[in-house]
């Protein structure tokens, strides 16, 4: 699956339920981070809406009905790993786009943080 946003084309996530958590938190509030090829890694908070919070805290089994994207937790270390991620509201994360692993135009003070609630 294909998909073009902001003249990027973006990949189709593989992405599990044990390959992420929250971060720098609680358990259900935190910076999300995603496990890729041995390292966790941050995600960017571009174009990250409340709607995609949602799939995310969901696909780690936490609240969801009303998760928050959020910048509360400070940013991570290490690489940055998805950038432009858009997720189906009603899909599990394996279903969200980004520009591709690793491919990002952003620091750390945009790693995005997750309410789950």
């Amino acid at each position: 699956m294909e998909r073009k946003d902001n003249n990027f084309f973006l990949d189709q996530c593989t992405i599990t339920q044990a390959g992420l958590r929250l971060a720098g938190g609680s358990e259900n509030r935190g910076r999300l981070e995603v496990y890729h090829n041995g390292e966790w890694r941050t995600v960017c908070d571009d174009a990250f809406s409340n709607a995609d919070a949602a799939v995310f805290c969901r696909s780690m089994g936490k609240p969801y009905e009303n998760a928050e994207a959020i910048a509360s937790f400070g940013g991570g270390s290490g690489p940055i790993y998805l950038d432009n991620v858009n997720c189906d509201r009603h899909a599990y994360a394996s279903f969200c786009t980004h520009r591709g692993w690793g491919v990002h135009d952003c620091g750390h003070q945009e790693d995005v943080g997750l309410n789950c609630q």
